[in-house]
């Protein structure tokens, strides 16, 4: 069987199913195209502040996608985060909506700054995830006709950063891994008939590369950053209910180009506000290198500030906290059925509770918004997405000052 037919039958069966069938199970409707939702975020920190990031940074948290705000690490750190996602569906064509939730680790990283000038990264996060299941019957109720989805892809990233005077600069290497599944099901009500079962598995393998500059001009902080090309190397199994087996398929998929720059405002020690934009060349991708999905030029525009009361440590906790807030507006990388795009906002709010004497900080986020709309994309999710890091921090490589 030739798996390019394949791929074009899947996008057929896609359309119809979006269209006329229940949804019986979902992560996101959304993540059933291409390599699903991506997941291209920053620390929690940046979350709560509406996704910003490539221009700021602090001491305690680390930075992924401007590798150049790690230069701020003074201690070694320790990061985990967690995150919970919750999506009411509801579609145009559909005869049922749906409410479901999804909770994982969304992340493990270590910063270890070797010098005063000198900080090393390391760490795993995730890349897309793809979560998805439809269901529908024929006119004369005598079979069952499933579509579903699962998986995503990862990374392993290693990052340096260094400071050069008034400019810091990093770069990471990312290690891209992952599957996808995809199980198409046909399941009859008699007996005089046989099931129809097809199942394609991809794997993915790839290595990219990232790299940011940040600065500051007296109360203004600025930074830019740029990821390069990347091809992952996809290995694809097709196995059927009735034998027929086609292995070890090899090709490729792109991920484009992509670039951002920030700018930060401090009017004084208490106040942080933050701007970004970033941009991503999907359009670039042809439909064979992006497992039949179109690509579109996505977008992400966030904004966002941070208040912190007092830096006393004999001050209230509550004046020592961190107090934070958003907004995040992106488009979707890929075409929707009549080449419609997808939206997303949110509205971020976060907060940061220090422990330890201020060397440590559990980070809180949550977004509120919309992804997709009903007029446009026959289909809309209204989401939650709550997340948790917990960032402490040891003293390696540091020589003890002398008395």
């Amino acid at each position: 069987m030739n798996f390019n037919l394949f791929s074009r039958f899947s996008r057929y069966i896609l359309i119809g199913f979006f269209v006329a069938a229940e949804i019986s199970s979902a992560g996101s409707i959304f993540s059933r195209r291409g390599i699903g939702l991506l997941r291209y975020r920053d620390n929690v920190r940046s979350i709560g502040m509406g996704g910003v990031g490539i221009a700021v940074a602090d001491s305690i948290s680390f930075y992924f996608l401007n590798p150049a705000g790690l230069t701020r690490v003074n201690l070694s750190r320790i990061q985990s985060n967690f995150r919970y996602e919750r999506a009411s569906v509801d579609a145009v064509r559909s005869t049922s909506s749906g409410l479901f939730h999804d909770a994982s680790v969304n992340g493990l990283g270590l910063a270890i700054p070797v010098s005063s000038r000198q900080v090393f990264a390391l760490g795993v996060r995730p890349y897309s995830m793809s979560d998805f299941e439809f269901s529908q019957k024929d006119s004369d109720s005598t079979f069952v006709e499933s579509l579903s989805g699962s998986g995503g892809v990862s990374e392993l990233y290693l990052a340096y950063a260094a400071n050069f005077g008034k400019l810091q600069a990093g770069v990471t290497a990312d290690f891209y891994f992952g599957r996808l599944n995809r199980i198409w099901r046909l399941n009859y009500f008699s007996r005089d008939f046989n099931n129809s079962e097809d199942i394609v598995n991809r794997h993915f393998t790839g290595i990219g590369l990232h790299a940011g500059v940040q600065t500051q001009v007296g109360r203004w902080q600025l930074g830019a950053a740029v990821g390069l090309p990347t091809r992952l190397n996809v290995k694809t199994e097709l196995n059927t209910i009735f034998g027929f087996n086609e292995k070890r398929q090899e090709g490729e998929l792109k991920l484009p180009v992509w670039w951002g720059a920030g700018v930060g405002y401090a009017p004084n020690r208490h106040w942080l506000l933050s701007a970004d934009y970033r941009t991503q060349r999907w359009n670039s991708v042809k439909a064979e290198e992006l497992l039949g999905a179109c690509g579109v030029n996505s977008h992400d525009l966030s904004f966002g500030g941070e208040f912190i009361p007092s830096f006393e440590a004999l001050e209230g906790y509550f004046k020592r906290m961190s107090y934070r807030f958003g907004a995040n507006y992106k488009l979707l990388p890929y075409e929707e059925i009549g080449g419609t795009k997808v939206s997303q906002w949110t509205m971020n709010l976060g907060f940061g509770l220090p422990f330890g004497r201020g060397y440590n900080r559990i980070d809180f986020a949550a977004e509120f918004g919309k992804r997709g709309n009903l007029t446009d994309n026959g289909a809309e999710e209204n989401i939650v997405l709550i997340h948790v890091a917990v960032i402490g921090s040891e003293r390696w490589f540091q020589r003890p000052r002398r008395r």
